[in-house]
């Protein structure tokens, strides 16, 4: 079967002759109060922040960086004007974060501004994008957008989707809840492509309040008691606890008359583990927020399909970052992991299965900051924002072997990234305990290689 290749390069060639646009068949998803949207700020206030935002980046970063991050993100902004209006309120965080992680010492952490958009790209490409671009194909010969709508369509394991679209008031006699109607298959089509995209495009929205937790533990041996904050995980169970990412983070079900009494306790403190541990589940949380401070309510008659789209794209943003709360202590103890409830499959979460598959993916344009002196004897640093991977390979073969390929720029990144990869081969795609389990597929074995 013919490898797709993932680039910056092919993505800006598709822009130019209308591929890979970003879908809007549904959006807006629901209808923004103009009132609630004004106390966020005017629009002036906010572009002024925004502006200099970007003048900051610019400074810090250069030409050649801003100049691919900047008209990412203004597409982006365009897009989320109708697909998300409130992420206008926290892009400046977003790029502040970004610079932030790209030369903190705490952690090895890499561009998610220019990383998002073309994660968005990738999953169109592996899609299919406008029906005009070849889409992966998988061993049996099925389309990756096809296997995921035929997943859905089963209503096996994702009964808890239809569980929450038959709860927003769809009809069970509803044609697109049959696997049989005509309309059913085209509308779940349309809607897996927009809703990955949706969630592809944002899902490492979380960053900036990681980073604020991860400020604030470093700083609670020290502060006095007026200045902790009051943030309890019970409290976002209470106040979240009814939407479809708490399904997902319950292992995909509901409670029932069987539940263990001690399982209450344990989804909190999985919860508690994930808020600061995570940036999926954070960003997962925000972006529910963001979008209820906005959304006028209650307004008749609300689409639950429409509404399924916000709500499982929130779900997706979690679950692309669970794979640490999914091992726990497991990865580097006993090699099995913690909370197994938590493991992604296809056959259960389509959506974040691909959010998660297209972020291990999506490695190329994403600078690793480099450090090295003006001059000898001189303290005064330089700072390169070189990118180490140009492009990504992904082939899946006849016999069930998908195999990604990372193209690097140099043999120091190559070494690096060759470093890298057992540990997250064995971390997402391990047969018998990897994170991201893709068997359902057809596909039985994940190879991770860089040149």
């Amino acid at each position: 079967m013919p490898s797709l290749t993932f680039s910056l390069l092919d993505y800006q060639a598709a822009l130019s002759d209308g591929r890979y646009a970003p879908p809007d068949t549904l959006s807006p998803y629901y209808e923004v109060d103009p009132g609630l949207y004004l106390k966020h700020g005017t629009t002036d206030q906010r572009r002024g922040k925004l502006d200099e935002a970007l003048v900051e980046l610019r400074k810090r970063t250069g030409r050649e960086y801003f100049e691919k991050t900047y008209p990412l993100q203004a597409r982006t902004l365009d897009y989320s004007a109708r697909a998300f209006p409130a992420y206008r309120f926290i892009l400046p965080e977003v790029m502040t974060e970004d610079w932030l992680a790209i030369v903190d010492w705490g952690k090895f952490q890499r561009d998610h501004v220019l990383h998002q958009p073309l994660c968005g790209y990738v999953v169109l490409k592996l899609l299919g994008g406008d029906g005009t671009c070849a889409p992966l194909c998988l061993p049996d010969g099925t389309t990756m957008l096809d296997a995921c709508v035929d997943r859905i369509l089963r209503w096996e394991g994702t009964a808890y989707i239809r569980d929450f679209l038959v709860g927003c008031g769809m009809s069970e006699e509803d044609p697109i809840l049959h696997a049989g109607s005509p309309i059913a298959r085209n509308v779940w089509r349309i809607f897996f492509q927009e809703a990955a995209y949706v969630a592809a495009v944002f899902h490492d929205l979380g960053y900036p309040w990681q980073y604020a937790e991860r400020l604030q533990e470093n700083l609670d041996g020290m502060n006095a008691p007026a200045l902790r904050q009051n943030r309890s995980a019970a409290q976002v169970v209470e106040q979240f606890g009814k939407r479809l990412l708490f399904d997902a983070l319950r292992g995909y079900q509901k409670e029932d008359a069987a539940c263990p009494s001690t399982w209450k306790a344990r989804i909190t403190q999985v919860a508690d583990t994930a808020l600061s541990k995570s940036h999926g589940f954070p960003g997962a949380i925000g972006f529910l927020h963001l979008n209820d401070c906005v959304r006028r309510y209650p307004t008749l008659p609300q689409s639950p399909l429409h509404l399924l789209c916000v709500e499982w794209a929130a779900t997706a943003i979690m679950m692309h970052d669970m794979a640490k709360i999914y091992w726990g202590k497991g990865l580097s103890g006993t090699g099995t992991p913690e909370n197994p409830f938590l493991r992604l499959t296809f056959d259960r979460d389509p959506l974040s299965a691909m959010v998660t598959l297209v972020d291990v993916i999506e490695d190329f344009e994403r600078p690793a900051v480099s450090y090295g002196c003006v001059g000898s004897g001189d303290d005064r640093v330089t700072l390169s924002y070189d990118k180490a991977c140009s492009s990504t390979d992904l082939e899946v073969d006849a016999s069930g072997v998908m195999t990604v390929l990372y193209r690097m720029v140099t043999p120091d990144d190559c070494i690096h990234k060759l470093m890298c990869l057992p540990k997250d081969r064995h971390e997402y795609f391990d047969v018998h305990h990897g994170y991201l389990d893709v068997s359902s597929l057809g596909i039985n074995e994940v190879r991770l290689f860089a040149c």
